[in-house]
């Protein structure tokens, strides 16, 4: 609105002044005229171009003037429509009343009016002079009637202002209907920040602030630059931070009400929190400028000097690290990830072969076979198995909703060595490190195998037409968040990949290749190993704080000592972890050893096993891997870690790395076992938490958020490095050379290998355990259970359906009976059938069909989640006319709310 009453002003002065000087260049040409008559001719050309000029800048004028009614027209016009529609409603929505006001001309619209009106006389009296030789001045007289249609008396500007004004009073929130309510819910979320850019690139930016219902956002901050040289631009540019998803609670049942909530509540106490704590960040020359390298002794001062005469290519050249790229001077396009998909081990092949010979469709083809050969595929007799040409993998790699696909290979062990450059654009146009930190997006790499399906037309003349569609079949997947690729700036290496417990219609290979990191001989047939390489470029560096102790600290004297030792730690291996105090949920700063204490797990798991200790301790850790996970943010607060205990832990049902680890091992401490939490980094999860188990002659390593254990010497445990381990009495510090798992000497008590916090002669009191004395457990309901499992398969099936906009999606209601059996039966670990019935059903359906499919296990936190991960398995995107679906839905309650989800998808095409 301000815009627009600033635009038509600026254009009603700038015509009312063009009109004024040509009045006067016309009454200085006829006073001229009157007085030379020798110009009498020239004189009367500039007049008569005069007013054509005067002419046309009075329709412009006019067209601007009628222009101006009409927007005031138009806007009390929408005005009242909107008045009207609140009034039928009940309520106003906004508080903003408008106003028409009269506004007084200023002192050089009230000179150009007087001169308009005086020239206006002028112009009048001298009409009708009569030239030196007696002849009627024609021309003027002419030119003058015609002028006087211009009606400059007329020429007025108009004085009426729409004005916006905040007096009317907003409707109570209860008195709206649901829609407005949603409405004012989502402006709530909408939150705003400016970046201030010198020379195009960020210098500083404002907090983010939220959007107020009279739609204005108050920053109230000032910045100071220092400026070195005279800036070319100053910039300031307006964002919208990311939106968070807009849940609305009276459309979920309370289960997931209790994950929204408890989201909210870890967001409202960090916020609390950090406000308490003192923050002291400081940047380094290194950070700010790209060419720097510091000299701090004269021998580099030296070989600086000698690098200037060496010579500039070597017989051996040395590998030199990437520099590290400061975040704030990164704009879009500049950021590119790096995937390099190498090669892949034990791929399973395709299994059309059942118990019986069966009469193979004439359709299925390989991808690489169709243009060999152009041969169908015979039938196979009831032992074989197809050879291993009979898949065809390929490789995409998704991030942010888009897909990179790699090219076709052959075989179960095939070779790509294809690199992948992933675009990315950071939302908001933000690439501070703390922005790009909080991104929860994953990258996935998927593994699918490649059909072609030819169908003929005439069974009788294959060769005449036949049309061919794709099919891709879904074999696995590596998923590893955006934050860890963006903490340790690369991941590399071959890793296992993430299989389901079932893969129909595939088998796995006879022929077992073994990846070059498996020294140990452990001869792993059933599972499949990916050799892949990621990396961001440029690399970016970041910066973090240490808090310093204030009053809100307890047993100030052994946070002290665990000050100084972290930082001497810091001085021996500044890239290792430590971690000796964080922060509770009071704020207060505590050791890290009152998190530890043995405390019960629900009653049922004690049952369940009764004479299988192992067995018990697998389920307890899956127990802990089914709790939803809070995504890491690593920004420059990273040194405020905050931890909840474990009971808050299991009543909010969700928690950190670190809580989960802290659970985990405080149950296996229940069972007598020797534990501890290990914190370290991993190649695929970036800074993680394990716990440390010791059994007869050997270490294990649990990771709790997937509920696997791994031996020491284990070459595909993802834990990268071993950097410290605590308990309920101290702190250890690893200062061996190799930090490996494979490498490292897990006996704690020698100091050469293990630096202590707390010596053995340690006269301090020993801090208190803030843990309870047990854990109550509540018992979840049946029919919440019921109920999100009907919401999650009737959503599933709606989304495959829009997801397939151009094939009809027909379901097979055997089939799906029949996965509903077997979800339970994994869920147990037994992975059979449940009766024989049950299994005759299946095998007379594979009679028919040639079926694929998998089942998906996944801890429940939302359902777009699990959308998420049913779309990245592609079972949608089969362009088989005649192929149907199958789809079932399991959840498996535990305490608290704490569920774990199945769902059971399968793809079925009918034989010829």
């Amino acid at each position: 609105m301000k815009m627009i009453k600033k635009k038509s002003k600026n254009n009603r002065h700038t015509f009312l002044s063009q009109v004024v000087l040509q009045l006067k260049a016309l009454t200085d040409a006829t006073k001229l005229a009157n007085e030379n008559p020798e110009i009498r001719q020239l004189t009367k050309k500039s007049l008569q171009d005069y007013y054509w000029q005067i002419s046309d800048t009075k329709q412009l004028y006019d067209l601007e003037r009628g222009k101006d009614f009409s927007l005031l027209h138009s806007i009390l016009r929408t005005w009242k429509q909107i008045k009207f529609l609140r009034q039928q409603q009940g309520f106003t929505s906004t508080p903003v009343k408008l106003q028409f006001q009269r506004i007084k001309m200023n002192k050089c619209d009230e000179q150009n009016q007087e001169e308009l009106l005086g020239m206006s006389e002028t112009k009048k009296e001298t009409e009708g002079k009569v030239l030196e030789n007696g002849e009627k001045q024609e021309s003027f007289s002419y030119l003058a009637s015609e002028l006087e249609e211009t009606d400059i008396e007329r020429i007025k500007p108009i004085t009426l202002m729409p004005q916006l004004s905040f007096t009317a009073e907003l409707t109570n929130l209860s008195k709206c209907s649901l829609h407005e309510q949603k409405r004012r819910a989502k402006i709530q979320k909408l939150k705003y920040f400016i970046k201030i850019l010198y020379n195009d690139k960020q210098v500083s930016c404002s907090s983010v602030s939220p959007l107020q219902f009279d739609f204005k956002v108050m920053f109230q901050q000032i910045f100071n630059i220092q400026l070195i040289c005279w800036p070319e631009t100053i910039c300031l540019e307006e964002y919208e931070s990311q939106i968070e998803k807009d849940i609305s609670i009276s459309d979920v049942n309370s289960i997931t009400t209790q994950r929204i909530n408890s989201a909210n509540f870890l967001k409202k106490m960090r916020r609390l929190i950090m406000k308490r704590i003192v923050k002291v960040s400081k940047f380094n020359l290194s950070d700010v400028v790209a060419d720097y390298e510091e000299i701090v002794s004269a021998s580099q001062l030296t070989d600086a000097v000698c690098k200037l005469v060496e010579q500039h290519r070597k017989l051996k050249p040395q590998r030199k690290e990437r520099k590290k790229v400061a975040a704030q001077t990164i704009c879009d396009g500049d950021i590119k990830i790096l995937v390099r998909i190498l090669r892949a081990y034990n791929i399973p092949t395709r299994n059309i072969a059942v118990n019986r010979v069966l009469d193979l469709p004439t359709y299925l083809k390989s991808s690489i076979s169709c243009l060999r050969h152009k041969e169908t595929i015979k039938s196979v007799e009831s032992d074989e198995i197809l050879n291993e040409d009979t898949v065809q993998p390929f490789v995409e790699v998704s991030f942010q909703h888009t897909v990179y696909k790699t090219s076709t290979a052959s075989g179960s062990h095939p070779c790509w060595n294809e690199e992948i450059k992933v675009d990315f654009i950071s939302p908001g146009h933000d690439y501070s490190f703390s922005s790009l930190s909080k991104l929860k997006d994953n990258i996935y790499i998927n593994i699918f195998d490649e059909m072609i399906i030819e169908k003929h037309e005439d069974p009788y003349f294959k060769s005449c037409s036949s049309h061919s569609h794709i099919r891709k079949n879904w074999l696995g997947s590596i998923v590893f968040p955006f934050s860890a690729l963006l903490q340790q700036s690369e991941i590399s290496g071959t890793f296992q990949v993430n299989i389901p417990p079932v893969l129909l219609g595939y088998t796995w290979s006879k022929t077992y290749v073994s990846p070059k990191e498996d020294n140990n001989g452990q001869n792993l047939k059933e599972c499949i190993f990916l050799n892949i390489f990621a990396t961001i470029e440029p690399q970016i560096s970041y910066v973090t704080c240490n808090p310093e102790l204030d009053k809100f600290s307890d047993l100030t004297d052994v946070l002290e000592r665990a000050q100084i030792f972290k930082k001497t730690c810091k001085a021996m291996f500044p890239n290792r972890r430590i971690t000796t105090t964080v922060f509770n949920s009071e704020g207060i700063q505590i050791l890290v050893t009152r998190y530890i204490k043995a405390l019960n797990p629900p009653q049922q798991f004690l049952d369940m096993f009764l004479h299988d200790s192992s067995a018990t301790l697998d389920l307890i850790a899956r127990f802990v891997s089914l709790i939803p996970i809070v995504p890491d943010i690593l920004d420059e607060n990273d040194g405020f870690d905050i931890w909840m205990t474990s009971e808050r832990c299991i009543s909010l049902a969700i928690g950190n790395k670190e809580e989960h680890a802290i659970l985990l091992c405080n149950f296996f401490l229940y069972f007598g076992k020797k534990a501890l939490v290990l914190l370290g980094t991993s190649m695929l999860e970036g800074q993680v938490a394990y716990v440390l188990t010791q059994e007869t002659n050997e270490y294990l390593l649990w990771n709790p958020l997937t509920g696997q254990c791994h031996k020491q010497f284990d070459p595909f445990c993802p834990l990268q490095s071993v950097d410290c381990l605590f308990d309920d009495g101290n702190v250890w510090f690893n200062i061996q050379q190799n930090n490996t798992p494979m490498a490292v000497h897990f006996d704690y008590l020698k100091e050469s290998f293990w630096k202590q916090l707390l010596p053995k002669n340690f006269q301090g009191t020993k801090p208190h355990t803030i843990q309870p004395e047990e854990i109550i457990y509540c018992e979840t309901s049946k029919s919440m259970i019921e109920d999100l499992k009907n919401r999650i398969e009737r959503t599933l099936k709606r989304k495959m359906m829009e997801w397939r906009p151009k094939q009809p999606t027909r379901w097979n209601r055997q089939c799906t009976y029949i996965l509903r059996k077997i979800l339970p039966t994994l869920e147990l670990g037994t992975g059979s059938f449940v009766s024989s019935e049950e299994e005759s059903e299946f095998e007379r359906l594979l009679q028919l069909y040639w079926v694929t499919g998998f089942p998906i296990q996944m801890p429940y936190t939302d359902v777009e989640s699990i959308i998420d991960a049913v779309y990245q398995t592609g079972i949608h995107s089969s362009e088989f006319p005649q192929t149907e679906f199958a789809l079932a839905v399991y959840i498996h309650p535990y305490p608290n709310n704490i569920l774990s989800v199945w769902v059971y998808l399968a793809s079925l095409a009918r034989y010829q």
